[in-house]
């Protein structure tokens, strides 16, 4: 398998981006230079395995995503969708799987093929 450089500066980037931090901000954090952060990003640098096990591990983030590995049950945006739901704290989260919930209900009850069956 060749990395894709460009693919996974992107990547970076993107949790860069999602967690609204500066390349200055995200670059202290994971103890790297600024400029370290910015050729990485811009596919200038090859990513040493170790700096995407690091951000994968401080950012919660699965190393696959890093590489392109796509797979059929979580898309990028489901991707998201789990980060932000586990930024929540309990509360916020109960109130946000009732409402998924509530959809699927109702999506059910009007015949929707995909929720055929109920989710135990």
């Amino acid at each position: 398998m060749v990395l894709d450089n460009v693919l996974i500066g992107q990547r970076i980037q993107n949790i860069r981006k999602i967690n609204k931090m500066t390349q200055s901000q995200f670059s202290e954090r994971l103890h790297m230079t600024q400029q370290t952060l910015s050729r990485y990003e811009n596919a200038i640098t090859p990513v040493p395995y170790e700096v995407i096990d690091r951000i994968s591990a401080e950012f919660k983030v699965p190393i696959g995503y890093f590489l392109g590995i796509k797979s059929e049950a979580v898309s990028e945006e489901e991707m998201l969708l789990v980060e932000y739901y586990r930024r929540m704290d309990q509360s916020v989260r109960e109130r946000v799987f009732d409402l998924v919930r509530a959809f699927a209900e109702e999506l059910m009850m009007h015949g929707d093929e995909r929720f055929s069956e109920p989710i135990d």
